[in-house]
């Protein structure tokens, strides 16, 4: 089975290389609000010359045949345009989404999910946790469950008048309602005190990756009662 993809990473060998190129971490942390505008504004025009070409593939399809070379070609091109769509739509989402508060001492960690199979589209209800090198969860970080438009965040309150804690080495893992996990990080990342983190990760699949390795504990998340909302 295919691995799920992480957007922010960089691999010009699949057809989301568009989409990891222009949100890696880097370029997607200093868009402005001029450049967000000129990203919902590209949207705009890519879904209407999209409706103009699904209309143009409608009357060719009727008088020539869903075969003839033309009709073929405009296809071909609805879906390229379907996918710089989608891609532009990700980056959007990303430049205008509000850094959140970090708490004293504390750090926050947000993002989305996405299903590459579906042009991007947000994933809701699943579960968002964070997990040490044997897999297991870290239950003293809690977990988040996606929004309707595939969000989530987790924020570690620790308390104020303590010191600063040393930076955590963890793994994101995304789990389905059934507490099956979807994606897991191949590498550890870093959560420092005093600083916020955005991830956008794309899944090909939603079948859960197996069993966990031995040794390991199954991570138990509690059953899912709602999507969290951004900011909670």
């Amino acid at each position: 089975m295919a691995e799920n993809l992480d957007i922010n990473s960089k691999d010009d060998s699949d057809p989301a290389a568009t989409a990891k190129s222009l949100m890696n971490d880097a370029w997607a942390s200093n868009i402005d609000s001029q450049t967000a505008q000129q990203l919902t504004g590209l949207t705009q025009i890519r879904q209407a010359r999209l409706s103009q070409q699904q209309r143009e593939v409608a009357t060719l399809t009727t008088e020539y045949g869903a075969t003839d070379s033309g009709v073929i070609t405009l296809n071909a091109s609805i879906s390229d345009q379907q996918s710089l769509t989608a891609v532009l739509g990700v980056t959007r989402d990303i430049a205008t989404t509000t850094t959140p508060t970090v708490p004293t001492n504390g750090w926050v960690l947000q993002g989305r999910v996405r299903d590459i199979t579906n042009k991007l589209q947000p994933i809701a209800t699943l579960s968002v946790c964070l997990a040490d090198e044997q897999k297991s969860w870290l239950s003293a970080y809690g977990y988040a469950y996606t929004d309707a438009t595939g969000y989530f965040t987790l924020t570690n309150t620790p308390d104020a008048s303590s010191p600063a804690p040393s930076p955590l080495n963890v793994y994101l893992q995304i789990l389905n309602q059934a507490g099956q996990p979807l994606y897991i990080d191949s590498t550890a990342f870093t959560l420092k005190a005093g600083t916020s983190l955005y991830r956008d990760i794309a899944l090909f699949s939603q079948t859960p990756l197996g069993s966990p390795p031995p040794g390991a504990a199954p991570i138990k998340i509690p059953k899912q009662k709602r999507a969290a909302s951004p900011g909670s």
